[in-house]
């Protein structure tokens, strides 16, 4: 997964990561150091947190490098265009631009429409409801790093909510791209399904690809 995360940020153009590391840091570390050679553009860097600080606290070490960070979490497979999430964040002069996609669901039981005053105004069998959903992948300008606190646990919602308070500009960049949020076995099946499908989408080649196997 990690591998994959840096093939896509490579296809992008990006020459410089930084990793966020807690748990079992020592041996991802020791993996990077492995994928390197197959990875001569990227030059990467491990932030190793003494503690953890949740999904975006370690964005606190950046916050002097005075540039736009593109933040991805790692257990994601998707084939979002990087490089136009962040020409189109530029374009539209925001601090803060959060790739989202659609997500529906269908209700397994009816849902009844009623008014304030209680008279049922519809009845609708099992609908499905569809939802703009966080795609785990953000264009950050230095404004909103200054809102992450020093070795404070930061969940990436928390941060989008003080930008809004600041009254800074917080756009989305919606996209139609295979995405899937890799948390279960079956997760797996289906993002190993994805990468199948269209390897250059996800940042690989079929070479590397066969080289996963």
């Amino acid at each position: 997964m990690l591998e994959l995360a840096l093939r896509h940020l490579a296809s992008a153009g990006l020459c410089e990561v930084h990793v966020a590391l807690r748990h079992d840091a020592a041996r991802i570390q020791e993996f990077l150091v492995t994928l390197a050679p197959r990875l001569p553009a990227l030059s990467v860097h491990a932030l190793v947190e003494d503690r953890p600080l949740g999904t975006i606290g370690a964005a606190h070490r950046l916050r002097d490098a005075g540039r736009t960070v593109l933040a991805v979490n790692a257990d994601l497979v998707s084939a979002i265009d990087l490089a136009q999430l962040l020409q189109h964040h530029r374009e539209h002069g925001a601090h803060l631009t959060v790739a989202t996609h659609d997500e529906h669901h269908r209700l397994r039981l009816g849902e009844v429409v009623v008014d304030p005053g209680g008279r049922v105004l519809d009845y609708l069998e099992k609908p499905v409801k569809s939802y703009r959903i966080s795609s785990g992948t953000y264009a950050i300008e230095p404004a909103v790093l200054a809102l992450v606190e020093r070795d404070e646990w930061l969940a990436f919602p928390t941060l989008v909510q003080r930008a809004l308070a600041a009254e800074l500009v917080v756009r989305e960049d919606h996209h139609l791209e295979p995405w899937i949020d890799v948390n279960e076995a079956g997760d797996l099946a289906r993002a190993e399904e994805l990468l199948a499908s269209d390897p250059v989408a996800f940042g690989l080649d079929a070479r590397s690809l066969a080289g996963r196997s």
